[in-house]
């Protein structure tokens, strides 16, 4: 190697290592913003999860749904936004003290992530730390893939929820709709998902034109020819509940059956784990 070709090698290995320093500062950089930005890290923030119920179609409780709200300055508690900026460090705080006035029964828990929190570091050790804290309830994780990234890691993700199942734990998506979209958004799902969530809204009509492209019914036969369960959401009347009995839909969820309460109230109407 001559002296002109080990200075044309020695400029090419200076380009690269500067190329390689600002795509690493460009990446700290961003993560430093996403960080600073993640505003449910900050514990100025009153959070709590409040709780809803589940009925057979019976009206018996089989279950309830941890439901995540932030305390608004009124007073009142709504949903906060970004809800994948929890940390699932925090996750875990906030669901101490309300693990502890669920009752001690072998009736399931859902409990809804996004998917930067399923496919953390902390979400192996999450659902271990759920299952041996609620038991003898099980644990559900629900996923509402239209409210998640537009790219996801399939091998990834279906990694850590397959490992999460060997533990003992349930896989739930959440929120599926009446395009089509939603049933292309889990396709790649329907091996290894526990169960469905349909919620009302999207599926009630009043114009009579309006066309579906997937229908309640729809649903019910995908989730029987795949083996997994549909749970009814957004149950508000009787004709609601006179359509999911029709339906032969036996997991229902919705105001008719009471609304998301704080746990630690109604804790006092059973016995505290």
């Amino acid at each position: 190697m001559d002296l002109l070709q080990l200075e044309i090698l020695l400029f090419r290995i200076t380009i690269i290592t500067l190329v390689l320093f600002v795509i690493t500062i460009i990446i700290y950089y961003w993560r430093s913003r996403k960080s600073n930005n993640n505003y449910l890290e900050n514990k100025d923030f009153e959070l709590k999860y409040f709780i809803q119920k589940q009925v057979d179609h019976t009206g018996k409780t089989i279950g309830y749904e941890c439901l995540l709200r932030q305390k608004q300055p009124d007073g009142t508690w709504k949903l906060p936004k970004d809800l994948d900026s929890l940390p699932l460090q925090r996750v875990i705080f906030l669901l101490e003290d309300t693990f502890k006035s669920l009752p001690s029964e072998p009736i399931r828990l859902s409990i809804n992530l996004e998917y930067n929190q399923i496919i953390s570091a902390d979400f192996l050790y999450f659902v271990r730390w759920a299952i041996s804290k609620i038991e003898p309830m099980k644990l559900s994780v629900e996923y509402s893939p239209k409210f998640g990234p537009k790219y996801v890691n399939h091998y990834q993700f279906e990694n850590k929820i397959k490992r999460a199942q060997a533990y003992g734990m349930q896989f739930s998506i959440d929120n599926v709709g009446s395009q089509k979209q939603s049933l292309k958004d889990i396709e790649w799902m329907l091996p290894f998902i526990d169960s469905i969530k349909c919620s009302m809204r999207d599926f009630r009509k009043n114009d009579p034109s309006i066309w579906l492209d997937l229908n309640l019914q729809s649903w019910n036969k995908i989730t029987k020819e795949h083996n997994i369960e549909l749970v009814l959401m957004g149950v508000e009347n009787q004709e609601d509940e006179d359509l999911a009995q029709f339906l032969k839909i036996n997991t229902r969820q919705g105001y008719l059956f009471g609304h998301p309460t704080n746990p630690e109230v109604q804790g006092d109407n059973y016995e505290k784990r």
